[in-house]
């Protein structure tokens, strides 16, 4: 059986964050009602570099939610892109899990605390479960991509030059022109050709 949320090491990372393996008092009643929403009330979550934002509805009241993803620290950032080089060939998308386990040895927190999270909602009042909502269903994505962990707490200034999802050696899509890439001429080129 797998699990429903945090099935790589990566996904592993945050869901600690969401639910801390040591708890103290009661138990959080947040929790359940926050992978139930996750489950079946958000919708249109979008990653733009270090911003999460989504979609919820809950008792028939929608709002919009952003998340700030807080980066690395300098040091951490360094560790992260000296383990990446040496890790070689990496599928687009994917990072192995034992990268994730030698970042955490190496003191890199994968998933910032919680309470580092900034959050905004449209409506101006935010529910904790909310946000906790929205975590979890980051947590099925990043399962899904576990690169979207690296990504999420990237520097934006560093970010294009540092995260790189493809294989070594090959292009990344994002740098292919498609009006250039397969070299079929264009009307206007074969007007030009012709006059010539």
């Amino acid at each position: 059986m797998t699990r429903e949320f945090g099935a790589t090491a990566w996904g592993r990372a945050w869901l600690k964050q969401i639910e801390p393996v040591l708890i103290t008092g009661a138990p959080d009643r947040d929790l359940p009602r926050a992978r139930a929403l996750a489950r079946h009330a958000i919708t249109d979550l979008t990653i733009t570099g270090r911003r999460v934002t989504a979609s919820i509805t809950d008792r028939s009241h929608g709002q919009t939610l952003a998340l700030d993803i807080p980066a690395w620290s300098g040091d951490e950032q360094r560790t992260v892109e000296r383990a990446l080089t040496s890790t070689g060939s990496l599928h687009a998308g994917d990072l192995p899990d034992r990268l994730a386990t030698d970042l955490t040895a190496a003191g890199v927190r994968i998933a910032p605390r919680i309470e580092e999270i900034a959050a905004a909602g449209d409506t101006g009042r935010i529910e904790r479960r909310h946000v906790l909502a929205v975590c979890y269903a980051l947590v099925q994505r990043i399962d899904e991509e576990p690169v979207l962990a690296v990504r999420l707490r990237t520097p934006s200034e560093t970010s294009p030059s540092t995260v790189k999802s493809s294989p070594a050696g090959l292009l990344a899509l994002t740098d292919i022109d498609p009006k250039t890439f397969y070299l079929v001429p264009t009307v206007r080129d074969r007007r030009n050709a012709a006059s010539r």
